[in-house]
């Protein structure tokens, strides 16, 4: 449970500075008359309340403060699946999406949204929903917008035909076609390439 809002905080924290910074300068009292002296006083705090305005305005603009337990998470994805992929390379495909939530995809961060893809063997017994390999964004992802990302497909390491299913995930919460998203899916054959 929060005690204090992180704005807040942030804000007692540039008031001590602040305060401190009015305090040293007091005590470093240059040669000169009482009015230099409070000159020198004034011009030092405000010099240090601007950079600590800063300094917070950049702290507050960072944090995320984002409700996800009272989100809406939807996406329209574009693209194709591959018919012919590698066992033995790294392969890429590449996809469109848009932002249809209501909240900025983060690319860093404990709910970062990333790219990702689910398999089951439709002529062999190996599959794979939660722990394949997952694609960041290059940058935040605002409502609306649209950006093309290239996913990394590298867990299929058994030759055979599989359904692969291309998603979305908020990490620490869950892929967006449990929310209704409609993912890009289709039957892939696997196999040993030449190098």
């Amino acid at each position: 449970m929060r005690i204090i809002n992180k704005k807040y905080f942030y804000i007692l924290i540039f008031s001590a500075i602040v305060a401190f910074s009015l305090l040293l300068s007091s005590c470093a009292l240059p040669a000169g008359t009482a009015e230099d002296a409070y000159k020198i006083d004034v011009d030092t705090a405000t010099v240090a309340e601007e950079e600590m305005v800063k300094a917070v305005e950049e702290a507050i603009q960072e944090e995320d403060l984002t409700d996800y337990d009272n989100i809406t998470a939807s996406a329209e994805i574009r693209g194709a699946v591959p018919n012919f992929l590698c066992t033995n390379k790294d392969n890429y495909v590449k996809v469109e999406v848009t932002n249809t939530s209501d909240f900025t995809w983060r690319k860093d961060g404990a709910h970062s949204v990333r790219l990702g893809y689910h398999y089951f063997g439709q002529d062999v017994d190996h599959g794979e929903y939660d722990r394949t390999t997952r694609t960041g964004l290059v940058d935040d992802l605002g409502p609306n917008e649209t950006a093309e990302v290239i996913i990394l497909i590298d867990d299929i390491n058994n030759p055979g035909t599989y359904i692969l299913q291309i998603d979305i995930v908020l990490e620490g919460k869950y892929w967006f076609s449990s929310q209704g998203m409609e993912m890009i899916e289709g039957p892939v054959f696997f196999a040993e390439c030449s190098n």
